[in-house]
C-alpha cells in the first residue's frame, strides 16, 4: 500500500470528487490503519513529502495540516458530508497518532472522561436455546458436536454453528440469540448462511421438512440463502415478511428502531405486511414504519447496511441512531444531556476499536462531547 495511493484518495475525498468505490476504499484504509504498519508508514510519508500531494507544510503540525484541509474543503459540500470528513480526519489522528493532541472532556463528581475508561468492543458469542428450553453458551462450549435434538447434532467450529444438512428426523425448533456486545454465524439445516449482529436472534426448525422454509428473526440478520426454488425461504421480522428462493439480503428489525428494513444485495425478494407488498431488485430497500402498514421502497447504501457484517461501523445520520449502534456493540447505556438529538454525523471506523476511539472520532466534529462513567455514556453538546 503506497503513500501515493492514499494521498490520491485523500485528496479526492476531501475535494468531493471521489467515486463511491474510491470513497469506500479510502474509508476502509482509515479504518484498518491501526493494524497496518505499512499504511501507518505510508501516511506518515504522505504528510511529509511531495508538495504535489497538496499536504506538505513543514513548519506546521499535523493538527494544522488537517485544519487547513477542512478550511479548504469545497463550500458545495453538504453539512452532513462535512461531518463525514471531520470524523475521518479524527479517525486518522486517533488511529495513527500523528501528533494531534486531543482535549479530553471531564465532568461529574468522579471526574471521568473518555480517556480514563476502557470498554472493549463486542466479540463472537451467542446462546443456543433448544426446543425443551435448555440453553447452551456457544462461546464456552468449545469445538465439536452439540446435540440439538434426539438423533441430530450440529458441529461447532470457531464462531460458526453448522447443522446437519442431510438429517431426516422430524424437526424441533432451535433459537440462536446474541447478547449486546456479541455477534455470531450459523449454517442452517438447508445450507443457508446467517450472520447475527448484536442483540439479535433467529428461530428455525432443525430440519426443513415443510413446503416452505420458515424462520423468525429479531434485531439485525444477514442471509445468504441456499437456492431451493421448490421450497421458498420465508423470514418473519415483526410485521414484515420476506419471501425468497435464493438470495443475499439484510434485515434490520430491532424493537427500539422506528422502521423494519430489508435490503437486497443479490437475487430477488418479495416483501409483504398486512396487505402491502413490494418486490425488490438488488440495491433497493423495503422500509416498514412500525406505526404504519405501508411498505416503502428506496435506494439503499448497501455498503453502509452490511458494514457491521464486514467488521466496521459506517455512521450516517442522527446521533441518536448512531448511539443505538454503539450501545448494542459495546453493551453500554446511553444518556443524552442537552439538545443534541437533531445533529447529523458520519464516519467510518473498525468495530474492533475501543469505544474511546469511536467517541473521539465523533467528538472531532467540535459540536458534541462524551463522558463515560462506568458503563454509561453521556452525550452532550
Amino acid at each position: 500500500m503506497k503513500a501515493s495511493r492514499f494521498a490520491h484518495l485523500f485528496q479526492r475525498y476531501q475535494s468531493g470528487q471521489s467515486t463511491p468505490e474510491e470513497e469506500r476504499e479510502f474509508l476502509e484504509m482509515v479504518a484498518a490503519a491501526d493494524r497496518d504498519e505499512e499504511l501507518k508508514e505510508a501516511i506518515s510519508e504522505m504528510l511529509a513529502e511531495e508538495p504535489a500531494a497538496g499536504l506538505r507544510m513543514p513548519e506546521e503540525s499535523s493538527a494544522a495540516v488537517l485544519e487547513k484541509i477542512l478550511e479548504d474543503a469545497p463550500r458545495r459540500r453538504s453539512k452532513t458530508r462535512y461531518f463525514v470528513w471531520a470524523a475521518v480526519a479524527a479517525g486518522i489522528v486517533v488511529l495513527l497518532g500523528i501528533g494531534l493532541l486531543l482535549q479530553t472532556k471531564t465532568g461529574g463528581a468522579g471526574g471521568n472522561d473518555i480517556a480514563q475508561n476502557t470498554i472493549s468492543p463486542g466479540k463472537e458469542r451467542a446462546v443456543l436455546v433448544l426446543d425443551d428450553g435448555r440453553e447452551i453458551d456457544l462461546e464456552r462450549s468449545g469445538k465439536g458436536a452439540i446435540g440439538v435434538q434426539q438423533g441430530l447434532q450440529a458441529q461447532l467450529s470457531g464462531n460458526t454453528l453448522q447443522y446437519d444438512t442431510t438429517a431426516a428426523e422430524q424437526p424441533t425448533f432451535n433459537t440462536i440469540r446474541t447478547p449486546r456486545g456479541g455477534q455470531y454465524r450459523v449454517v442452517l439445516p438447508d445450507g443457508s448462511k446467517v450472520w447475527l449482529n448484536a442483540a439479535s436472534s433467529i428461530r428455525f426448525p432443525t430440519v426443513f421438512k415443510a413446503a416452505e422454509r420458515k424462520v423468525e428473526v429479531e434485531g439485525e440478520v444477514y442471509f445468504e440463502v441456499a437456492p431451493r426454488p421448490e421450497q421458498p425461504f420465508i423470514v418473519k421480522a415483526g410485521e414484515m415478511q420476506v419471501q425468497v428462493t435464493g438470495t443475499h439480503f439484510n434485515i434490520m428489525a430491532y424493537p427500539d428502531e422506528d422502521n423494519i428494513e430489508t435490503t437486497l444485495l443479490e437475487g430477488g425478494v418479495r416483501v409483504s405486511s398486512n396487505g402491502s407488498e413490494a418486490r425488490l431488485t438488488p440495491g433497493l430497500q423495503a422500509v416498514l414504519a412500525r406505526n404504519t402498514q405501508n411498505i416503502k421502497v428506496r435506494k439503499a447504501d448497501t455498503d453502509r447496511v452490511v458494514a457491521w457484517k464486514e467488521g466496521r461501523f459506517e455512521f450516517r445520520g442522527n446521533i441518536s441512531g448512531i448511539m443505538r449502534q454503539i450501545a448494542r456493540w459495546y453493551d453500554v447505556q446511553v444518556v443524552f444531556k442537552g439538545d443534541v438529538e437533531g445533529r447529523n454525523f458520519g464516519g467510518a471506523i473498525s468495530r474492533t476499536e475501543k469505544i474511546e476511539d469511536v467517541l473521539k472520532m465523533l467528538e472531532m466534529t467540535g459540536s458534541i462531547q462524551f463522558e463515560i462513567n462506568n458503563n454509561t455514556v453521556t452525550v452532550m453538546p
